[in-house]
């Protein structure tokens, strides 16, 4: 991409070129440019940069970077309160934020894990198959911000973390392994296209990456380790934020302003990555179940405290 098509994307205000994103899509969602998120009153709600402000980001931007660092997650059911309510932030438009600082995270994971373990042809596969398609659902997620129905995917979402972190929970006490089907060929592949859409477009619509949702998946139905699922959900979590951030941005729901919290609470997610995938080798891979157990349970209560507004 040329550098001025960069420049535009992300360093001045949006324009026109939503509109051809979205016939890209082949008008699956009807789109008027800035007649959905540029109201007055959202844009309004967005407070200047304040020592406060750059405190709350810097904070729980290192916070969950950390558990992103280790665990593999995004950290966005997390920070998504943070953004509503400590930062004021409309929770429509604090989702495309939540995904740039995701950008931030998940890269960085990547760069920090990626050599901590040994990849088969297999699992390259089954990560760009998962990577493709999740760019796809993810945009779709993010155009459908809004104008789909988010509060019955958000409880379809909590029940399914609620369901699988008190089964990790459970493994990760007894000393389980359980997987649920393993499928081999054409069946993985289109099981695993399937899941990745799936997830991403849930992942678009709440603004997160998606990792508490698929690092489960990729346990139970691939049987990939607890440490190797965390990297590669990272690795197709980089796609997943990058085309729900881009389009959020191309549809006006992340102003300079905006994108000025994003890359502070990015770059102190970037120095947490750090310290939590230094610890990665030393950790038991049940200790991590068990963390993520821990983490699913409480993103679920964090959905459904976030305010629907």
């Amino acid at each position: 991409m040329h550098k001025s098509h960069l420049n535009h994307m992300f360093f001045f205000p949006p324009s026109s070129h939503s509109a051809g994103l979205v016939c890209a899509f082949g008008g699956m969602l009807r789109y008027a440019p800035g007649s959905y998120v540029r109201r007055l009153s959202d844009i309004d709600a967005i407070q200047p940069l304040t020592v406060r402000t750059v405190a709350i980001a810097v904070t729980f931007g290192f916070v969950t970077g950390a558990a992103a660092g280790l665990i593999g997650v995004g950290g966005g059911e997390f920070r998504i309160p943070v953004l509503v309510q400590l930062l004021g932030f409309p929770l429509k438009l604090a989702g495309g934020v939540n995904l740039v600082i995701g950008l931030f995270t998940v890269l960085l994971g990547v760069f920090r894990r990626w050599g901590q373990h040994s990849w088969t042809r297999g699992d390259l596969v089954l990560m760009a198959v998962m990577g493709v398609v999740s760019i796809a659902g993810a945009a779709l997620g993010a155009l459908g911000r809004g104008r789909l129905p988010s509060r019955p995917l958000k409880w379809i979402v909590c029940a399914y973390l609620i369901a699988v972190g008190l089964w990790m929970l459970y493994e990760a006490i007894a000393h389980l392994e359980h997987t649920l089907v393993e499928p081999s060929g054409v069946a993985r592949w289109l099981l695993a296209a399937v899941v990745a859409f799936a997830i991403a477009v849930a992942s678009g619509v709440l603004g997160v990456a998606g990792g508490e949702m698929r690092i489960p998946a990729l346990l139970y139905l691939f049987s990939i380790p607890i440490k190797e699922a965390g990297t590669l959900s990272l690795m197709v979590s980089v796609p997943t934020v990058a085309a729900g951030a881009m389009t959020d941005r191309y549809m006006g729901r992340i102003t300079n302003e905006m994108l000025m919290v994003a890359v502070l609470m990015g770059a102190a997610s970037a120095v947490g990555v750090l310290c939590g995938a230094a610890l990665v080798p030393s950790m038991h891979p049940e200790v991590i179940k068990g963390l993520l157990g821990l983490i699913l349970l409480v993103a679920t209560v964090r959905l459904t405290v976030t305010p629907e507004r």
